[in-house]
Order: C-alpha cells, then sequence, then structure tokens
C-alpha cells in the first residue's frame, strides 16, 4: 500500500502537519540545537524578553489579585508550573518574584540542564527573588505526557508550546490541568497568533500558529472560560501577533456544576508581535 504520509514541504493544514512522522520528536530536535541562552530560545530576539515580562506581569497581578494578596497578608505559599520553560526565563523573571515554589516543565534536555543552571538558589537572591523563594521539580517531558500533580498548582503557566500540540492533545493538556489546579488556580497561554488567516504552518520546528478565534474555540471545547484575552504590546512589527489568555476551567476537580460565566476584559488597542520562540 502506497504511503499516504505528506511531504514534509507539502504540509499545508493541520491535519497535515498532524500526520508528519515523528513530529513531536522532530520539534525537540530543532530546540535541542538552538543556543541555550534568552537569545537562542527567543529566535535571536532575545531583546524582547523584558517587554514579554512586563505584559505577563501586568496579566498576572490582574488575574491573580486575591491569592497573591492572601500570600502576603495571610502566609498563603502559592506554587506555579512553568511549561515549556525552555532555559527558564519565565520562572527566572517572573514566576519565582510571586510563587514561593515553582516546577519547570521542558522536553529539550540541554535546555532544562539550563534552566536548572539559571535556577539556582544563588542566583535567585541575586535577582532579588524574596527568600526562601525555588524552583522545585525540573521535568525532562512533552506537555502532552506530563501527569499532572493533583491539586498542587495555583498558577499553570503555558508559553509558546500550544503552537506544538495537536489540536485534540491541546484540549486534553487544558483538562488534564484541572486536576494539577487549586481550588482557585488559573491557566495562563501565551501564544503566538495568526493574523492573515486561521493558522500558519512553520516547516522548520513543526509547529502550528493559529488565530485568536482557533485559539478560543479550542478552550471553548477544554470547557474553560477565558478571564482575559490580550495583545502583547511592543514587539517588532515584523514579527508574529502574541495574545496572553487568563482561562479559569468551568467545572472544578470534583466539582459538579459550572461556575458563573465572568466577563471577559477587553484587549489593549496597541498591537504586539512575536517570532517562533520557545519560554
Amino acid at each position: 500500500m502506497e504511503n499516504s504520509e505528506p511531504e514534509e514541504e507539502e504540509v499545508q493544514t493541520p491535519e497535515e502537519l498532524w500526520q508528519v512522522q515523528d513530529r513531536y520528536q522532530k520539534a525537540v530536535e530543532y530546540w535541542d540545537a538552538q543556543e541555550p541562552t534568552y537569545n537562542g530560545v527567543l529566535g535571536g530576539f532575545g531583546f524582547v524578553s523584558d517587554i514579554d515580562v512586563r505584559d505577563s506581569k501586568q496579566l498576572l497581578l490582574k488575574a491573580m489579585k486575591g491569592p497573591l494578596a492572601q500570600a502576603e497578608s495571610e502566609g498563603r505559599r502559592l506554587t506555579a508550573l512553568d511549561c515549556g520553560a525552555g532555559v527558564g526565563r519565565v520562572s527566572e523573571q517572573l514566576l519565582l518574584h510571586h510563587f514561593h515554589e515553582v516546577d519547570v516543565l521542558e522536553p529539550s534536555e540541554h535546555l532544562l540542564l539550563a534552566a536548572e543552571k539559571n535556577l539556582t538558589p544563588e542566583k535567585l537572591k541575586a535577582l532579588r527573588c524574596p527568600a526562601g523563594h525555588k524552583a522545585v521539580n525540573f521535568y525532562c517531558v512533552g506537555l502532552e505526557q506530563h501527569q499532572f500533580v493533583e491539586a498542587r498548582y495555583d498558577c499553570i503557566w503555558v508559553q509558546w508550546c500550544l503552537l506544538y500540540l495537536t489540536d485534540v492533545d491541546t484540549v486534553t493538556l487544558l483538562r488534564k490541568c484541572v486536576a494539577g489546579l487549586t481550588r482557585d488556580g488559573l491557566i495562563f497561554v501565551k501564544e503566538n497568533i495568526a493574523r492573515e488567516s486561521d493558522f500558519a504552518v512553520d516547516h522548520e520546528d513543526k509547529s502550528l500558529t493559529r488565530s485568536n478565534a482557533y485559539m478560543l474555540r479550542l478552550f471553548e471545547q477544554a470547557d474553560m472560560q477565558v478571564m482575559y484575552n490580550l495583545k502583547q504590546r511592543g514587539f517588532p512589527k515584523e514579527l508574529f501577533e502574541v495574545r496572553m489568555y487568563a482561562l479559569r476551567p468551568r467545572v472544578r476537580h470534583g466539582d459538579t456544576a459550572p461556575q458563573p460565566q465572568p466577563q471577559q476584559s477587553e484587549a489593549p488597542t496597541q498591537e504586539g508581535t512575536a517570532t517562533q520562540m520557545a519560554s
């Protein structure tokens, strides 16, 4: 029987991309070949890291206002999971400044080793992270394979990695995240966004950049409420737009009825953009 798998250079649709043999492994191999630095994981645009973290911090502080206030005034301990963490950039610049413990998940072993070196207690102290805040677990595994620790995370941060997952695996992942969340925990997704069409295929790193409408369809299928849907500001105009989403499960782990629908925030008027990046 003739092989029905499409030639990689002929891939034009999501369905054809999903059929590429060993696609997940090829994506990991792509990142294995990149320099384990901010510039390497940001596709040569390391200078956008501070801008990226600025807007991410604004969203985090707004969406998690209650738990963060409880941590400061009542001693509540907060834990986050950094998914597709690369060299630990988001943990280092953002999450460890607000969460007592952060777990790091990255399928590229050489990027994960760099993350471990970047997130030592000595380096976190030099970065003026609060005393006692620490990176705890380092998982070298793909998102589609990860098994979540039940009710551990107040925040699951997923940045620049859903574009490597099939639609089915993306929806499955988001549903699996629910078991890993605390009762008021949230999922944050930050991704490149296609503006000219519903999707864009990248043959080099085997990724699929989806439109905002495409992303919202997947969130709906995963039974997620979109609390915030914001454009990243200030990135170079020649690159992909980037959007940030704060998601709350309609049904929490152990619940039997949907939670009330929140009002979705409007996006800022200024547009931003980005290239293919890891976190």
